[in-house]
């Protein structure tokens, strides 16, 4: 194994490698690569982990990315002067606002942000792409550490490296590990992020029609709209309901696959809606008389901060298990904007109805009954 210390004066040796790379890049007419991407965010309350696989296309200083998660896909493309974000099939769009005269990058590009003048040369030795005899180098570069909403209530990192490994030949990238320690106020966590390529192809024209947008009668609007009961039934109703993992307000971890055999209610609220303050003795209500057998209800409390919930819950406390959204990664359908929202999930995993406003125990078991529920 090569290890070279690289000074911390002036352009090291490795950075110039970065330079060189990108330029190699450039030069391709187009690329298509495809990713594994994990995360897992470690704490004191458990492991946090999700997986997606990312899809990107590159030429002549335009890109695509597609992310693919469980929830759906969302699509990044940088024309060479805006850059859009849009969920695959949908008809809005947002035009995200440049933040410095530098183009934009694709996130298995962009992760973190490298201290060059530190970096190391690691080895290099065979990339392993099938088809390939490609020579890769792996570099090693600390993160320069960030704050983000500065106050006392700010997340910091405060140490981070990467691991890069790049394909010597024509600068692209074929693994990234990313490690982060970051501190907030809820006493900070571990951050790991992992790039795997798994699929390559560059050289080959790429089609023009995919740097634009996919239709001319998508709305440009400020922020995606949330997803509601209506949207929800008609996009995911007798699909498989999104995975969603994440740890409870208890610190105990949640898996929604790990439910399949029971009906589950996911019920969104917040402490100041009064409909949903309103559901609540029928929420256990039906908990304590299905609860044990065949029902799961997951609370999900929506963009409140724990001490608000736990207060709550003090006063109005609940059996059932209760989620933050403040904590927790929600998948793109879970992030309703109506609430109390509830999702009904069959038995077999998928999503069998969904309703807005105050239902009551009548409803509420109607709509449960209806997922299948044996109700007496």
């Amino acid at each position: 194994m090569l290890l070279v210390a690289l000074n911390a004066g002036g352009q090291t040796p490795a950075s110039g490698l970065w330079t060189e790379f990108k330029a190699k890049r450039e030069k391709l007419p187009s690329l298509h690569q495809e990713f594994d991407v994990s995360r897992t965010f470690k704490a004191v309350s458990g492991d946090q982990s999700s997986k997606r696989q990312i899809v990107l296309d590159m030429s002549h200083g335009q890109w695509r990315e597609k992310s693919v998660t469980g929830s759906g896909s969302h699509i990044k493309i940088f024309d060479g002067k805006d850059l859009f974000f849009m969920e695959e099939g949908g008809d809005e769009f947002v035009r995200t606002k440049r933040h410095s005269r530098e183009d934009p990058l694709p996130s298995p590009y962009s992760s973190g942000d490298p201290n060059w003048s530190k970096a190391m040369e690691v080895e290099r030795r065979p990339c392993g792409i099938p088809g390939s005899d490609h020579l890769c180098i792996l570099l090693e570069v600390p993160l320069k550490p960030w704050i983000r909403n500065n106050g006392p209530n700010a997340t910091r990192m405060l140490n981070g490296s990467a691991r890069i490994f790049i394909d010597t030949e024509t600068g692209l990238l074929v693994a990234l590990r990313t490690v982060e320690l970051i501190d907030n106020q809820k006493g900070g966590y571990q951050s790991h992020v992992s790039y795997v390529l798994k699929r390559m192809t560059y050289g080959v024209p790429a089609e023009e029609s995919l740097f634009k947008l996919p239709s001319n009668d998508m709305s440009e609007v400020k922020e995606l709209s949330s997803w509601n009961a209506a949207k929800i039934k008609k996009q995911l109703s007798g699909k498989p309901a999104p995975d969603l993992r994440a740890t409870d307000i208890e610190g105990r971890p949640l898996a929604l696959s790990s439910f399949k055999g029971k009906t589950v209610l996911l019920d969104f609220w917040t402490t100041w809606c009064a409909p949903c303050r309103a559901d609540g003795p029928a929420l256990d209500k039906l908990y304590s008389k299905y609860g044990e057998r065949d029902l799961t209800i997951i609370g999900i409390s929506v963009s409140e901060e724990r001490t608000i919930v736990e207060k709550f819950l003090r006063e109005h406390p609940h059996s059932f298990q209760i989620v933050l959204t403040t904590e927790n990664e929600m998948p793109r359908p879970y992030q309703v904007g109506v609430l109390p929202t509830y999702i009904i999930i069959n038995r077999d995993g998928t999503v069998a109805a969904a309703a807005e406003g105050d239902q009551g125990f009548s409803d509420l078991r109607r709509l449960l009954k209806k997922a299948g529920l044996e109700i007496e």
